[in-house]
């Protein structure tokens, strides 16, 4: 039997929860609340973003996209969360245990209420995880052998399997897989109240939508954590274009702000704005064809990695912005990270040009397709891994998509070209980084049938399966070299998932955390 005991007394919860991650080189951060005085209660913070959430607004059940989720983890909580060492800590629940293969139950914290005010119990557990097994979402991936879910009690939730998975504990410790719904609050909404509205027992909660214009979160006066959060409303202005929204942080009508952008985000601290740390999460894969064309033959994929220079793309294509990186990206605590000993990882365009010859392929042409319309930050990446693998006598040739034809190829499945980058953002388990290209379902799997696919297949599987930490850790280090050595994926980098900015002078006591989810905005304050 695996028991884990997370018990915490309040002020040991909250200091647990306040993450910090090493910074890239060039980013600052703030004065912190040493320099800022005792925390302020009340006020306004102004948090400018890029978009609105769409196809599902804020409702947990529905709702996957980054700005959805970025506002959601203000509302909802989890059962658990991690540190930035990627420790398990106590979440809605204080304790959890394994008592078999098949079943997890977990104590829940008492004295928690909804903003709503009704209690929180196990009952609203039920009710949620019931409504996410019925939902359509890709959250079930997390939910497979999913038989039940009972309330022992008014604190204590028992979940059954009907075979091994052993991904939902990280499902249920990561703040943006299955957030925790009130059955009496979000019960008893209407669908379009649902998008538009919060119903969570997180310290802010959507209180008004204006279409395209504005979000605004209020205070939840009956958060569970004493005196938290600081800040009465964040006023979230809805400004879609960044020299714009670094306008507004440069004229005072916005104290913090979100960009994609690494020029935009050294502007921003050149006029000195406090750049939050970065925590390289989001990968930029590489997805590979080898149905047909010269990718078919490892030894071309080989060389199409040997003549990489990953380091040299982090340095001039993204500012420095970055950081080398596996399938699993380099931000994740779960990674193995890339060493000297990492296959065809280390730049080498001799070794590249014997394997193209080997191959009776000394100078093929690869087809690379990416989104026009999008990400256009990261496009200087694949114009420098054209110049890198022309080194080797490999043509590359670039092919921008728009978005409305990038679409079918990761959600129907549909056949790509030779290469197809398609950016990917943080998941709860580390498996399911390598579930789009190797599971039976996956939208980028082209490799069924393959033999260079089928141990890393095999891999994959008993990862999925595996509980103890120690086993599993080993199993995705052995995953890793063999989808590296097969070169089944191309990954240039990690970066981050976006950059965050503030004013310093009148923000206060927040950080950014490694999974960009803004939950320290819960310690934030503002002065005038």
């Amino acid at each position: 039997m695996t028991k884990r005991s997370l018990r915490l007394s309040l002020i040991g919860a909250a200091a647990a929860m306040t993450l910090a991650v090493t910074a890239c080189s060039g980013s600052t951060t703030g004065p912190g609340a040493e320099e800022a005085g005792d925390p302020v209660a009340g006020g306004t913070l102004t948090y400018a973003i890029e978009t609105q959430p769409l196809g599902g607004g804020v409702d947990p059940m529905i709702a996957t996209a980054l700005a959805a989720q970025t506002i959601m983890d203000q509302a909802y909580e989890t059962l658990l969360t991690r540190d930035a060492d990627g420790e398990i800590q106590p979440g809605l629940a204080l304790e959890y245990e394994q008592p078999d293969d098949l079943t997890y139950i977990y104590t829940l914290r008492e004295g928690v209420k909804f903003a709503d005010g009704s209690d929180f119990t196990a009952d609203d557990v039920v009710y949620t995880f019931e409504s996410y097994k019925d939902a359509q979402t890709s959250k079930k991936a997390y939910l497979g052998g999913f038989e039940s879910v009972e309330a022992v009690d008014d604190y204590t939730v028992k979940f059954t399997f009907s075979e091994p998975n052993a991904t939902f504990l990280n499902a249920t410790a990561h703040r943006e897989t299955f957030m925790i719904v009130g059955e009496e609050g979000y019960g008893n909404a209407t669908a379009e109240e649902r998008e538009t509205r919060t119903f969570g027992t997180g310290p802010f909660q959507v209180t008004d939508w204006k279409d395209g214009v504005q979000i605004t979160l209020s205070k939840n006066e009956n958060y569970w954590q004493e005196g938290k959060p600081y800040l009465d409303t964040i006023e979230m202005p809805i400004i879609t274009d960044d020299t714009t929204r670094l306008a507004a942080l440069q004229q005072g009508t916005a104290d913090a702000a979100w960009f994609a952008d690494g020029n935009i985000a050294d502007q921003a601290v050149n006029s000195g704005f406090t750049l939050g740390e970065l925590a390289y999460t989001q990968t930029l894969p590489i997805f590979i064809n080898p149905e047909s064309g010269p990718l078919s033959d490892v030894r071309v994929r080989q060389a199409v990695s040997l003549a990489m220079d990953r380091q040299s793309l982090v340095d001039v294509s993204m500012l420095g912005y970055g950081d080398v990186s596996l399938v699993v990206p380099a931000g994740d605590p779960a990674t193995p990270g890339v060493d000297g000993d990492t296959p065809n990882y280390t730049r080498d365009v001799d070794a590249a040009k014997e394997l193209l010859e080997e191959a009776g392929q000394p100078n093929p042409t690869i087809e690379l397709s990416y989104f026009a319309d999008v990400v256009q930050n990261q496009h200087p990446i694949y114009e420098q891994m054209q110049q890198q693998l022309a080194e080797a006598g490999i043509t590359l040739k670039l092919k921008a998509t728009p978005s409305s034809e990038m679409s079918p190829i990761f959600t129907a499945g549909e056949t790509f070209t030779d290469l197809v980058s398609l950016p990917w953002s943080y998941r709860a388990d580390p498996t399911f980084y390598f579930d789009p290209f190797l599971s039976e379902s996956g939208a980028m799997n082209h490799w069924d049938g393959n033999a260079d696919a089928e141990a890393a297949k095999k891999l994959l599987d008993e990862a999925k399966a595996t509980s103890d930490p120690d086993a599993k850790a080993d199993l995705i280090e052995q995953l890793t070299t063999e989808v590296a050595e097969q070169v089944l994926i191309l990954m240039p980098m990690a970066v981050p998932a976006h950059f965050e900015l503030w004013n310093s002078d009148t923000v206060h006591g927040y950080e950014t955390d490694p999974y960009g989810s803004r939950y320290n905005l819960t310690n934030a304050w503002v002065t005038p």
